[in-house]
């Protein structure tokens, strides 16, 4: 082998590792394995959010009274002219004034709710060529099997099994364990975060919005604030499923928020598909004055596991029965996972174009770099001029040179 084709193989191998790289490197870090280093970078809040203490801490709460006088419900969250409420019954409510401790509210009717069995028929349904393409490259298989669970108020317990409402450590952690246990027996993978944000003040969301970005980093399909009420009427929130009693869930989605419209859409497939299984077990969603941190992705959601006058078992329990709900929801049950792209954001599509742009790239490359490649498949392809194939053609058919010590007046053979 010449120097020159030695070193012409040379650049083609080199070539061809680089591209390699190139084209693999996406796919690694959308995967979750790439070292991202351990600096975290932390969004601003929206305009407008400053302080949010979420709940009343002051031990009141609030009665929801629409236009006849009747009480539509209580709870010891904040709330402003302008939120909304839909009850159990799928009854929307509109917040048009605070008046002390009582929330003047408006009957709007039914609320637009899922239909649960669309819902189980898409998550029944297998994944498109585009879908099954994604997971192959390792860009959907990470976020539809993975679960974020953390405790904005760490502080939050069960006054029956602890005694006390708040702890440093608070009876809250539990739930959370056991929502984490549940998952991972339904064969999901789950990231939850043990980290304190205490004390429970107007910061606590500034100071967990930095574990919500750490958990967000490992791109997981759902992210859950586990909280509880503080209304003093254990009985409001505690029901019957089959022959246990169980505490209640209510949902919570922040108005200021840029994923508001995802994040309610997430909140009411989460509750078409209890009432589907557990009826009486999500006892309603509220659309709330504040953020949460659910600005940071959409399929975020705060929920509430009861209220601190019922039982950590109870809360427990609905917790377990709530974890058979999340992933549907979420889009992360199998054959969901081309559907919960689209609701989630073109992201992990953007990757897969990158990825054939790079390969278009790199071939082109290639060819480039081996000239002689090149002109074959332009040939085939029609890309070289006529002229150019006239030469290489010309170039083939000609006759050998001649002899320089040849005579013309040599005498033929």
């Amino acid at each position: 082998m010449s120097p020159v084709d030695s070193q012409g193989r040379r650049i083609r191998w080199r070539w061809l590792l680089l591209l390699a790289v190139i084209v693999a490197a996406p796919a690694w870090w959308a995967s979750g394995r790439w070292p991202l280093g351990d600096a975290v970078a932390v969004p601003p809040l929206p305009e407008g959010v400053r302080e949010e203490l979420g709940e009343r801490t002051d031990g009141g709460f609030f009665r929801l009274v629409d236009e006849e006088g009747r009480e539509v419900t209580r709870t010891a969250w904040i709330l402003s002219p302008g939120d909304s409420y839909i009850d159990e019954d799928n009854r929307l409510y509109r917040v048009t004034a605070v008046e002390g401790d009582e929330v003047r509210v408006e009957d709007r009717g039914l609320a637009e709710m899922p239909d649960p069995e669309e819902i189980l028929a898409e998550a029944a349904r297998p994944p498109s060529r585009w879908g099954a393409l994604a997971q192959w490259l390792g860009l959907a298989s990470r976020p539809n099997r993975l679960v974020g669970i953390y405790h904005t108020h760490s502080d939050e317990s069960y006054v029956p099994t602890s005694g006390s409402p708040t702890e440093w450590t608070g009876d809250i952690y539990q739930v959370g364990r056991m929502l984490k246990d549940a998952l991972e027996g339904e064969g999901y993978e789950v990231v939850w975060s043990q980290n304190n944000h205490n004390p429970h003040d107007g910061q606590a969301y500034l100071r967990s919005r930095r574990t919500a970005m750490e958990l967000l980093r490992r791109r997981p399909g759902t992210l859950i604030d586990v909280h509880r009420d503080a209304i003093p009427q254990a009985s409001e929130y505690l029901t019957r499923v089959g022959e246990s009693e169980v505490a209640r869930i209510r949902l919570v989605v922040g108005r200021q928020n840029a994923n508001q419209g995802a994040n309610l859409e997430y909140a009411k497939r989460m509750k078409a598909l209890s009432d589907r299984e557990h009826a009486g077990l999500i006892k309603g969603i509220f659309m709330a004055q504040g953020n949460y941190n659910q600005d940071l992705g959409p399929n975020t959601i705060l929920l509430e596991f009861g209220t601190h006058t019922v039982s950590l078992a109870d809360a427990q329990k609905a917790a377990q029965l709530f974890s058979k709900v999340i992933p549907a929801a979420a889009g992360m049950a199998p054959g969901t996972a081309a559907p919960a792209a689209g609701r989630s954001g073109p992201a992990a599509w953007r990757w897969v174009g990158w990825l054939l742009l790079l390969g278009v790239v790199g071939v082109v490359g290639y060819l480039l770099v081996n000239g002689g490649a090149w002109r074959r498949w332009s040939q085939r392809l029609g890309l070289s001029s006529p002229a150019g194939a006239g030469a290489e053609a010309s170039e083939e058919l000609a006759p050998p040179p001649r002899d320089p010590e040849h005579r013309d007046d040599e005498p033929k053979p």
